[in-house]
C-alpha cells in the first residue's frame, strides 16, 4: 500500500510538472530571438554564446573540485582505516 502512494505521488508531481510546463510554453515568456522570417533561431547571439561558455567552465570547475574533495576525504580514510587494521594485526 505504501508503495502504491508513493508510485501515486510520483505521477501527480509528474502531471503537475507537465502542465506547468505546457502553461509556460503557451504564454508569452519566451524570448523572441529574432524578428527577421529568415532568422536562424539556432544561432547564438555573442552575449549568449559567452554566458554559455561561463556556465559551462563554472560546472566543470565545481564538479572536478568536488570531485578531488571526495578523493582527498576517501584517501583520508582509508589510510586510517589501514592503519587501525596494522594495528590491530600486531596486537
Amino acid at each position: 500500500m505504501k508503495a502504491l502512494g508513493i508510485v501515486a505521488l510520483v505521477l501527480i508531481v509528474l502531471l503537475a510538472g507537465g502542465a506547468i510546463t505546457s502553461n509556460l510554453l503557451s504564454s508569452d515568456l519566451a524570448i523572441q530571438q529574432t524578428t527577421d522570417p529568415s532568422g536562424d533561431f539556432l544561432t547564438a547571439t555573442p552575449d549568449q554564446a559567452a554566458a554559455f561558455i561561463l556556465v559551462t567552465g563554472f560546472i566543470v570547475f565545481n564538479v572536478i573540485g568536488a570531485g578531488l574533495t571526495l578523493m582527498l576525504v576517501f584517501w583520508l580514510l582509508n589510510r586510517q582505516v589501514t592503519a587501525a587494521r596494522q594495528e590491530a594485526n600486531a596486537s
